[in-house]
């Protein structure tokens, strides 16, 4: 008598979940590096830059709250990244 197959697991992911918890480390740490080699491992200056880039970012999110669109959805984008690779090359330098 043949065995009995049983039928496989399928495991499925939802659309939103792909990228929950998912972060580029190598590519932040990285341009982080960058940052430290450009702006010198300066905890005030990096300090300084973090809050600089935090404005730009809070602009940014204004005006594109304020005018959505692909161009000033970009520019957050890019400002977000560049505060956040700021804020990690504050932590690589110590601070």
């Amino acid at each position: 008598m043949p065995r009995r197959q049983r039928p496989r697991q399928v495991v499925r992911r939802v659309k939103g979940d792909r990228n929950a918890g998912r972060e580029d480390t190598g590519m932040l740490d990285a341009n982080a590096r960058r940052v430290l080699a450009t702006h010198g491992s300066d905890p005030a200056r990096l300090e300084a830059l973090v809050r600089d880039l935090r404005q730009l970012r809070d602009e940014a999110d204004r005006l594109a709250f304020d005018d959505p669109s692909p161009e000033a959805l970009r520019e957050y984008r890019r400002a977000a990244l560049e505060l956040a690779e700021a804020e990690r090359a504050v932590s690589l330098a110590g601070g």
